[in-house]
């Protein structure tokens, strides 16, 4: 097996911003697989969007939820499980955050102070329309467990007075792809290292994290991994990685500027992928 974990965003990374499509990264994501490579989504979706997609693309892997929420292991794996991973749903649960119903409560206080709208007070339709997604993925994104989004409808200032308050109840304001997300002391950065010890433990050697994201909320997992690369995104100018000169920045977008930047990792390791087929 090649010395590598690829940990990917998500939405407008592996999958496209306006059609949620990933196809145009099958070639090398079966590439990877071939070789040993998993291949981690690392997003701010949900348990039960991932599976759904997971299931869709042919893909059994552990995948971390929700901003680096919490980290999922498919039943089956070979993977040593911590002492408190939890059995749920079929799957295993290692916690990093705490559960939604306390963020409500946080949030629940602040209503008065700052105006926005949550995930939680809005209805199918309006959630359809405000990410673009068919009824049922839209009913599967509103399954938050530790997180809540909001649409911030306030000022600058208001939102970073907001993100102090958040602060003094150990929660983060994070800027996504679509929306402002509330989580607990957690991010894809921490969440990814959790998962790489444990990739690492079972082993026995390092191994090499390769990072892909598109957005702010990207920032600690990029910063984090031995290789980040940016994705180009067709709606935001790339973040800033602090303190990490040698970040790639894909030429193309979403899931070509993807398989772009992991096709040319892979091919360091002596992995090629092969061409779609018509």
């Amino acid at each position: 097996m090649a010395r590598l974990v690829i940990f990917t965003d998500l939405d407008g990374t592996l999958l496209d911003h306006h059609t949620y499509s990933a196809e145009p990264a099958r070639p090398v994501w079966n590439a990877a697989f071939a070789a040993g490579v998993p291949i981690i989504f690392n997003t701010s979706k949900t348990r039960v969007e991932v599976e759904h997609l997971q299931e869709k693309l042919g893909i059994r892997q552990p995948f971390i939820v929700e901003n680096g929420a919490a980290v999922w292991f498919p039943p089956d794996t070979t993977l040593p499980l911590p002492p408190d991973a939890r059995a749920q749903d079929g799957y295993f649960c290692k916690s990093l955050s705490v559960p939604r119903v306390e963020i409500l409560e946080h949030l629940y206080a602040l209503r008065q102070r700052y105006r926005f709208r949550g995930l939680s007070e809005m209805g199918l339709a309006e959630l359809v329309e405000r990410t673009g997604l068919e009824r049922r993925q839209a009913q599967l994104a509103s399954q938050r467990e530790f997180s809540e989004p909001l649409v911030w409808q306030d000022s600058d200032d208001a939102l970073k007075q907001c993100a102090s308050d958040l602060a003094r109840h150990n929660l983060r304001l994070l800027r996504g792809g679509r929306f402002h997300h509330v989580i607990g002391t957690c991010d894809k950065g921490q969440a990814m290292s959790w998962l790489l010890a444990v990739y690492q433990n079972a082993f026995e050697g390092a191994m090499t994290s390769v990072a892909l994201g598109d957005g702010e909320n990207d920032v600690d997992m990029l910063s984090a991994s031995d290789i980040p690369v940016l994705v180009r995104s067709p709606v935001n100018a790339p973040p800033v990685i602090p303190g990490r000169p040698d970040v790639c920045i894909t030429s193309s977008c979403g899931p070509e500027g993807w398989a772009e930047a992991v096709s040319s990792i892979l091919s360091r390791e002596g992995i090629t992928a092969a061409p779609e087929q018509p």
